[in-house]
Formats: structure tokens, C-alpha cells, sequence
């Protein structure tokens, strides 16, 4: 077993941080020294620091020691942040394209293009985001995109 001396952090669940022994007065004067925290190692700090770099992250186990996780990707929010975003870039040239309409300033080509991205629009709005990754987007136009 490891003796006191060997601990060089302290690792807390609760803010999933690590805080260094030898700054533990400084962290107390602030009121910010950690109630439950788990002493760990130089090396066990090092070994999670390396996993974290590799792509792992931090997280605690049942009993608040630090231990390395895969990383879960929401692929269903990121789908959603990509669809706002083509909503975003259609609908602004949409509205451009209404804006002309309306001052009666719009080309039989811009009327083409006004009616295929209402298209694309209502294709962005009914998708299924349930399957991300695996989703087949709408192709928005080279110049609009």
C-alpha cells in the first residue's frame, strides 16, 4: 500500500477534478479543497492525463476513484446542430430569394431555385435524426451551401 507520502492529488468526484497536495492550503484558503476526494498517485494522475490525451475520458467509478471511459458521442444532437445549420444557410436564401419576389424583381430561374429549396427545407424538417450517424441528407445546392 501506498504510504501518505506517495499521493501527490486528489481527485473529486463531484467537479471531476484533480487538485494538487502540495496546494492544498491554497485551495483551503479559498474554499475550494475538496470534502470527498480520493488521494492518487503522481503515476495514476500521469496514466489518466495520458488517457485523456488519447481520447478517453475521466470520469468516477462507484467508489469516486478516477478511471478512464470511451467517449460517448450523442450523434443525435450533433445531427440536430448540422440539420439547424442547413436550415439556417436554406432559409436565409429563401428569404432573400421572397424579398426579390416580392419586390417583383425575381427571375424565372430564382422562382425554380425559391421552389427547391422550400424542398430542401421541408425535407431538413421531416428527417429522421434517430439513426445518426447514418443519415441521408437532403442535397442543398452548391452555391447556397
Amino acid at each position: 500500500m501506498n504510504s501518505v507520502t506517495d499521493f501527490s492529488y486528489v481527485y473529486d468526484a463531484k467537479t471531476n477534478g484533480f487538485y494538487a497536495i502540495s496546494l492544498k492550503d491554497y485551495y483551503e484558503t479559498a474554499g475550494t479543497w475538496p470534502e470527498n476526494g480520493v488521494e492518487i498517485t503522481a503515476q495514476e494522475h500521469k496514466n489518466l492525463m495520458n488517457g485523456q490525451s488519447a481520447g478517453k475520458v475521466v470520469s468516477a467509478d462507484s467508489k469516486g476513484r478516477p478511471i478512464l471511459n470511451d467517449m460517448l458521442i450523442d450523434y443525435v444532437a450533433l445531427a440536430t446542430a448540422e440539420r439547424e445549420r442547413r436550415m439556417s444557410t436554406v432559409t436565409a436564401r429563401i428569404n432573400e430569394l421572397v424579398e426579390a419576389q416580392e419586390d417583383g424583381d425575381i427571375t424565372d430561374n430564382e422562382l425554380a431555385e425559391l421552389a427547391d429549396l422550400r424542398e430542401v427545407r421541408t425535407r431538413l424538417r421531416r428527417l429522421d435524426l434517430t439513426n445518426a450517424p447514418h443519415i441521408e441528407w437532403p442535397e442543398v445546392p452548391e452555391d447556397v451551401a
